[in-house]
């Protein structure tokens, strides 16, 4: 069986599960802007001699032509884009030509009131066309729930984690820690940062990169690491098992929120418990007994609760413990791989 991912979001941590059956292609759908990032790079190579980005013409190419390629494919097409961007008018054009097509999506809220994009009328007129009796893939429960109006083949599958990869093993002498995600605003950072310098006997490590990076940078906390971005999974797995405690302090904006939280799945994993806000995809995962659900932009709550863990470290170790036993019934991305499957093959 063969299988293409058409989507604006080509990073394979979103679709583990599914790439673990093979014979997996992916085809992104941002020609437009890929177009312009070859462009941009360009011009930063000429005047900076660095680039942010490298994109081939290779790459700009297949994107252009998987439009007229999906038209004619037999294969299977799984599909993920935020709704109600202007998408849905291709994705109709593929509905009405009858491919074997399925809708992939984290998003929660299909009310037609948030929504990451403001669709005119006609193309919400589009996607309600689009996922009418659609099959989906739901990542979350939530979304799931809230999909059903439109459709009844729908099923849930989370995401996955490897579980030969993130394992637990040692941790470190000095309580840790950890932060790993993009390095802004809505990630929490600013409020880590300032727990962290009052929690002077706890080392925090942030891993990632993103606007605010340059106060990591120029972080003056002894017992502040930052280590940038990280993209050898075997490295950051060993970072997640070192470490005592996971924390994601991220807030909704406008436009975004908290859709699941694949760092909290690979931290229980590794045997390391999580502290989360309340956002609307960690609600899911995050249970008392391996984590601590708190309040978003409650920066006292969270000092308080990693001070409970530092003055708790066995009851934390045996957290991690159930977090890992927890993932292994529920994440384990051999078991959900046999689920995409069986949705595929249906």
């Amino acid at each position: 069986m063969k299988v293409i991912i058409f989507t604006e979001c080509p990073t394979a941590d979103y679709y583990r599960a599914l790439l673990n059956l093979g014979n997996v292609e992916f085809r992104d759908s941002r020609s437009v802007y890929l177009t312009l990032l070859k462009g941009y790079n360009f011009y930063l190579k000429i005047f900076s001699k660095s680039v942010k980005k490298e994109v081939s013409f290779k790459d700009i190419f297949q994107s252009y032509l998987s439009y007229i390629e999906l038209l004619f494919t037999r294969k299977k097409i799984v599909v993920l884009f935020a709704p109600y961007s202007n998408i849905s008018f291709y994705l109709v054009l593929l509905k009405l030509l009858k491919k074997d097509m399925i809708y992939m999506t984290s998003w929660p809220y299909w009310n037609e009131v948030d929504y990451a994009y403001k669709p005119s009328y006609l193309g919400l007129n589009f996607w309600r066309y689009f996922l009418e009796d659609q099959k989906i893939v739901t990542i979350s429960s939530t979304a799931k729930i809230n999909l059903e109006k439109y459709s009844s083949n729908i099923d849930q599958i989370p995401h996955g984690v490897d579980l030969s990869l993130f394992k637990i093993s040692g941790k470190t002498k000095q309580f840790q820690v950890l932060f790993v995600g993009r390095i802004i605003p809505e990630k929490g950072i600013e409020d880590l940062l300032s727990v962290a310098s009052k929690l002077k006997d706890i080392d925090f490590v942030f891993v990632g990169s993103g606007s605010l990076d340059y106060k990591l940078k120029e972080c003056s906390l002894k017992n502040v690491k930052y280590l940038g971005e990280i993209r050898d999974r075997n490295r950051l797995a060993k970072i997640f098992s070192e470490s005592h405690v996971f924390v994601l302090n991220s807030f909704k904006v406008e436009g975004w929120e908290e859709l699941y939280g694949i760092v909290l799945l690979e931290a229980l994993a590794s045997g390391t418990a999580v502290i989360s806000t309340d956002c609307v995809g960690p609600r899911e995962i995050v249970k008392k007994e391996f984590g601590f659900l708190i309040e978003q932009k409650n920066k006292d709550e969270l000092m308080k609760v990693l001070e409970y863990c530092y003055n708790h470290k066995k009851e934390i170790v045996k957290m991690g413990m159930s977090g890992r036993k927890f993932v292994e019934e529920n994440y384990d991305i051999n078991k959900l791989s046999k689920k995409w499957n069986e949705v595929l093959i249906n």
